[in-house]
Formats: structure tokens, sequence, C-alpha cells
């Protein structure tokens, strides 16, 4: 289908430039102009002529990317230039036996001029002559400047959308510092085999739960109370710890020994520290009955125990001394 557009374009001027040959006669031709008349149809046929296939075909054909249409618009123009450098001298058809060869070419390339500037010579009277005659030579050029130019506009509005679309950072250029950090571990070479990952069994899971269990259990137990939480194998055994406060000895006081026996003396031995308990609480006072005399302690090892109690009434006064006993 594209070389279908190359035949169709390079066929379609050609076409129209005989039109122009068949129903007018040559106004440009080779190295010399015939002057005539020109009607307003074939002026409005040659203006859209060179309107459209010497300035919106090339750029069309561009802008949409249908490059064999410009191929086939490049292949036209060169016809133009054949006359130009391939048409023999005119001192050797003008001789007294000019070879057939000569004589063919010459007529080959003077009907190829004339009817590739049919088609611009109406614009003459509206351009001049000169100018008229020199469209045809822009063919060529237009066909191969709009895809080139095209190319180039592309490439950089994508590069442009690109470089908005994900823009980069500008990374002022650092020189490459030595490496002072520590020496890199290389990497293993060949094939790495780890150890398979097996789950856990019913009995493993089960296992853990009541451990959990018990261990919750134990932080929500009472105070004082001992609790041994269940292990399993492989793990150490943990021991409750008991929060409560120590509790208090009773205080032991020595007994009084008999004045008969002798004391012996005990061996010197270390005597054991014993933390000393303190008792908050108000010392109880003694009840004594006013009836019963108060009885002094004895006198032991220990030593002499004094009552902290109110100390008794007086029983009498003795007549004879004058004074009371306590």
């Amino acid at each position: 289908m594209r070389r279908d557009y190359f035949t169709c374009v390079f066929l379609g001027l050609i076409a129209g430039a005989l039109m122009f040959v068949c129903f007018a006669p040559l106004y440009f031709v080779y190295g010399s102009v015939v002057p005539r008349e020109f009607s307003l149809f074939e002026r409005l046929m040659s203006l859209l002529y060179a309107l459209f296939f010497v300035f919106f075909l090339p750029f069309f054909a561009a802008f949409r990317s249908k490059v064999w249409i410009n191929w086939g618009l490049a292949a036209y123009g060169v016809l133009i230039y054949l006359p130009k450098f391939f048409y023999p001298a005119e001192a050797v058809l003008t001789a007294e036996d000019p070879s057939f060869t000569k004589m063919l070419l010459a007529i080959c390339l003077r009907g190829i001029y004339g009817m590739m500037q049919a088609p611009f010579a109406a614009l003459s009277s509206l351009i001049g002559d000169k100018a008229a005659a020199s469209l045809v030579y822009w063919i060529l050029p237009l066909a191969l400047f709009w895809p080139f130019v095209m190319k180039v506009f592309r490439f950089y509005r994508r590069a442009y959308l690109s470089e908005q679309l994900n823009p980069m950072p500008k990374v002022k250029p650092v020189a490459a510092a030595a490496h002072t950090g520590p020496a890199v571990k290389p990497e293993v070479l060949g094939t790495v085999i780890t150890a398979p990952v097996v789950a856990a069994s019913p009995d493993e899971v089960k296992g853990k739960a009541a451990l959990a269990q018990n261990k919750k259990e134990s932080a929500e137990a009472l105070p004082g109370e001992k609790e041994e939480a269940v292990a399993l194998p492989g793990e150490e055994k943990e021991e409750a710890i008991a929060l409560s406060a120590p509790e208090p000895k009773p205080e032991s006081r020595p007994e009084p020994k008999p004045e008969s026996m002798p004391e012996s003396k005990p061996e010197s031995k270390p005597e054991a520290k014993t933390p000393e308990v303190i008792e908050l609480s108000a010392p109880a006072a003694p009840v004594i009955s006013p009836a019963i005399a108060p009885v002094e302690p004895e006198d032991s090892a220990s030593g002499t125990v004094i009552e902290l109690g109110a100390p008794p009434a007086s029983s009498g006064t003795d007549s004879d001394s004058g004074h009371s006993d306590v």
C-alpha cells in the first residue's frame, strides 16, 4: 500500500501536467518563451495545481508521516533537473549529420521540460515569467525538507515531554572518593543450599499455648502464692517469687535460772544477727489490783525487769515512825 502512494502521486502529477499540454499550447519551451493569452479558468487551475502539489501536499504528507507521498513528489521533482544537466549541446544538434541518439535524447528532454512547465505558465501574468518558470524547481527541495523538519520537531517534542513527565534532579558532579570504609565481604559463589523450613507440629503448638496460659495465670495470681510454670522440653523452668512481707519472729525472753545451780558459761560462738522487728503499736499497760501488793522481780542472770505500770497506792501510814512505806 505504501508503494501505491508513491506510484499514485508520481503518475498523478504527470497526468495533471498533460491536461495543461493537451488543451493549450506550450508557453514555456526549452530555452525560450512563446507568448500567448491565458483564460480565467486556466489561471485558476494553474493556481490550484501550484498550491496543492508544491506547497500543501509535501507538508501534509510529512505531518501525517506519509513518507511515500513525499518520495513520489521527490521523484517527479527530479525530472525537471534532467534537461538542465543532460540536454546535448546546441552545436551537436545543429551539425550537418547529428547522431540519432542525440536527437532522440534532445526530443525527450524538450518534452519533459515543456510538460512540467505547462501547469505554471498561466501564473506568469500574476508573478512574472521568471518566477513562474522557477516554481517547478521547488517540488524536489520541499518534498525532502518537510519530512526532515517534522522528524526533528517530533524528536525534540518527545524529549521535552519526557523531561516534564519524569523530571530528573540536578546532581552536581562529585569526585569519586577513595573507599575508606570496612572491607567488603565477598559474595558467596555457587549455589547456596539452606535448610528447609518445617512447620511446627500440633504438639508444639499446644505446648506453646499452654505455656502462654500458665504465664498469664501466674501474673494474675495473688501475692504470696507460689506456683510452678509448666515448661516444654528444652526450656528452663521459671520459679515464681512470692512478694509477701517476711513474718516477724516471736521475741524470746531468757528464763530465770535457780540460784543454787552455778552458772555455766557457754562457749563463745559467733552470734547470728537476727533482724529486729519494730512494732509500731502502743505497749499494753498491766492491770494491777489494789488489794495485791506489787511483787518485785527477782534478780536473774539476765538482769532486772522494770515494770512500766502506774505506781500502787500507799497501804497505810506508820504511826510510830511518822513516814509512809512505798
